[in-house]
């Protein structure tokens, strides 16, 4: 067994699925000038996927943190700072979740919409 997590991959899956996508999906949202519905629900839903996965990689770090030599893995995976690791994937989930309400709310709106037109129109007819 390595003497440290941090040189171990799934330390550096975590900080790529906790840190590097998420910040890249906020690049690619912010600086595009428009964006489809569907690559708005994928990022909602790629952000939940890892936050899913995030959670089960702190899980095992904690794990493998406890039979390691070092100490400096047990500072931050088994204390009370490992739970500050948590809020990540919980940021990534609700901001996920957020995205897909939008995506479903704004499709409501406009199928609304679009129902009070089509009546207003049948009505219209008679």
């Amino acid at each position: 067994m390595d003497a440290s997590v941090f040189v171990q991959l799934e330390f550096w899956m975590l900080v790529v699925s906790s840190v590097v996508i998420p910040a890249a999906i906020y690049v690619v949202m912010v600086t595009r000038r428009a964006i489809s519905r569907l690559t708005v629900f994928a990022f909602g839903m790629l952000l939940i996927g890892l936050s899913g996965l995030d959670f089960l990689l702190l899980r095992h770090l904690m794990t493998v943190a406890g039979n390691s030599a070092s100490l400096l893995d047990d500072a931050v995976f088994k204390s009370e700072f490992s739970a500050a690791l948590y809020v990540l994937p919980l940021i990534s989930g609700a901001v996920g979740t957020n995205l897909i309400s939008h995506v479903l709310v704004r499709h409501l709106e406009e199928a609304e919409k679009r129902h009070d037109r089509e009546r207003k129109a049948a009505q219209q007819q008679d």
